[in-house]
């Protein structure tokens, strides 16, 4: 069975198309399988641009976890175990607010064609590492007691 144009005829191996140009002659272009002078128009994608930035919360986390371990480790040395808990226990925050971060980047990867391996794998580094930290808060806090 030979494949027919829908209005017909049958279909031509090559097409000719006729393009205008003003006050001139039209100039007849043959296509063969791909057009020729074709242009290429290549967008960049936007910017990352996450409406709650997870990351720069995790920032402000980090330092204030931080100031305030030192501060409550100053006080008194019998408070250094709570000190190093606060402190481990804000790492792990910050950790898990970043993945929260790598997951909304991944995600936006996905929906715009990139790559996602690099955040995919900077996620679940952060979670292991944030899973890291909370057990050594929690080892300070059973050691404190």
């Amino acid at each position: 069975m030979e494949a027919q144009a829908p209005w017909g005829g049958q279909q031509p191996e090559q097409v000719t198309i006729g393009a205008s140009q003003p006050q001139s002659q039209p100039q007849l272009q043959t296509i063969a399988g791909m057009p020729a002078n074709t242009q290429v128009i290549y967008v960049q994608a936007p910017a990352f641009k996450p409406s709650p930035n997870y990351r720069h919360i995790s920032y402000m986390v980090l330092g204030i976890g931080i100031v305030l371990s030192f501060t409550v480790g100053l006080m008194d040395l019998a408070y250094e175990a709570i000190a190093s808990s606060m402190c481990c226990g804000a790492i792990g925050i910050a950790c898990m607010l970043d993945a929260m971060y790598y997951n909304d980047k991944s995600n936006w990867q996905q929906q715009t064609g990139g790559e996602t391996s690099g955040s995919t794998i900077g996620m679940i580094v952060d979670i292991l590492f944030g899973l890291l930290c909370f057990g050594m808060a929690l080892f300070y806090l059973i050691a404190w007691y």
